[in-house]
């Protein structure tokens, strides 16, 4: 799973990690300033900011290590303790991160997440937003001896060549396959319409190629519905409704239950495997298989996004200011991406509730339980104004979701 990252830079990682509680079980580095993406020079990538995940088998112990060793990387959430940091992460994508930090002379972020939580996104692509980050290339820092994790990581990039399959035609290119691997996780991700680089999926796969195939190409000669060309760089698939009822069966168990709830009539209450026959026999059956990916996908990064302002608004976003047309970043290119997300969960909260989320029941609570950690404290110019917008998103995603039930 470790792959050959910028050149020089697994010494500077390891210098990173150092700086850490090492009780992880797994720990790895992705992105731009991990692995070159198209359009950006050698000399950028060194500059640009570095991203990491970090999974612990205890969320609470470690975020009460790391306040004692890191307490400046964390925003206002710091004083309430590492319990309600913890209860923060599991809301979403169950991800906590800490932006904006200065280690080792570089600007880095990172994200702390559960290791069971880790484990069930990579099986049932139960949020699919640290899941989907593992379906792409990354740099393995550190990883322990759980054999639970081991198979999990495998599963999670079976299950998306299966996926990618069944979106793909009956021939295509190996560059369209990791084209459509590496696009899965933003799927419905709200930031692709505000804030990202409509182009970020082809940037990402370009100048990584022989790094996919290093993930991928096992998988692809073991698996018995496909004709690997590799010396062709060329994939020929089963897309027979028997074909595809085998792809559709080994889904992962979340999407598995979106597509049976986009396609099963209320009512009906139809068996999921009922559902499954009747899709693999649909011409449509990608664009079923897109829909259901979406709606894990939307939820979750809305929620992710909105966090933001929990997490990183309150600790120095300095690039972040208002303009005329919304807001600009006036910082370094490596302040961009958390102030960006930061932009775009205030534009969730004051522009998105009239989009109905109905297929994720769920997020009414979440936005509950943000809201009331929130109220419990106060930022002067801040709260007040934050506060109200969460709120009206609250209600009228509320409201929304009781017109559609």
């Amino acid at each position: 799973m470790a792959l050959p990252a910028l050149s020089g830079s697994g010494v500077q990682f390891r210098r990173i990690l150092a700086h850490f509680p090492q009780e992880l079980s797994l720990a790895f580095a992705y992105g731009s300033g991990v692995f070159r993406q198209t359009g950006t020079t050698p000399s950028q990538s060194v500059h640009n900011m570095l991203d990491f995940v970090f999974a612990v088998d205890d969320s609470v112990t470690w975020h009460m290590m790391n306040l004692l060793k890191n307490r400046s990387h964390y925003s206002f959430l710091k004083l309430f303790g590492p319990k309600h940091i913890s209860n923060i992460q599991g809301c979403g994508a169950g991800i906590y991160y800490n932006t904006l930090v200065q280690c080792n002379g570089r600007m880095i972020k990172y994200g702390v997440i559960g290791t069971d939580a880790l484990i069930e996104d990579l099986f049932h692509w139960k949020t699919l937003y640290v899941a989907g980050r593992l379906q792409k290339p990354v740099k393995i820092l550190t990883q322990n001896e759980n054999g639970k994790l081991q198979a999990a990581l495998l599963s999670n990039l079976k299950s998306a060549v299966t996926a990618a399959f069944l979106m793909l035609p009956e021939s295509f290119s190996e560059e369209d396959l990791y084209m459509q691997i590496a696009g899965l996780s933003y799927c419905g991700d709200f930031r692709m319409i505000i804030g990202e680089d409509r182009s970020k999926v082809l940037n990402i796969v370009k100048p990584n190629v022989p790094h996919f195939q290093k993930l991928y190409s096992n998988i692809l000669q073991e698996c018995p519905q496909v004709v690997y060309k590799h010396q062709l760089g060329r994939l020929e698939i089963d897309k027979s409704p028997e074909g595809q009822f085998m792809q559709l069966m080994a889904l992962p168990r979340t999407l598995q239950q979106k597509i049976t709830s986009f396609v099963d009539p209320p009512g009906k209450n139809r068996d999921v495997e009922e559902v499954l026959l009747k899709v693999a026999h649909d011409p449509d059956c990608g664009l079923v298989v897109h829909q259901g990916i979406s709606g894990i996908v939307r939820s979750s990064s809305l929620i992710q996004s909105s966090k933001t302002i929990l997490t990183a608004a309150a600790s120095g976003c300095t690039g972040w200011q208002a303009d005329p047309t919304g807001f600009s970043d006036c910082s370094a290119n490596t302040a961009k991406e958390p102030c960006r997300d930061i932009t775009t969960a205030l534009l969730l909260i004051l522009h998105l509730p009239y989009c109905c989320y109905s297929e994720n029941t769920l997020i009414s609570l979440e936005w509950q339980n943000i809201i009331f950690t929130y109220s419990n404290f106060s930022i002067t110019g801040f709260k007040k104004s934050v506060t109200y917008s969460m709120k009206k998103m609250y209600k009228m995603t509320k409201g929304c979701l009781r017109k559609t039930s």
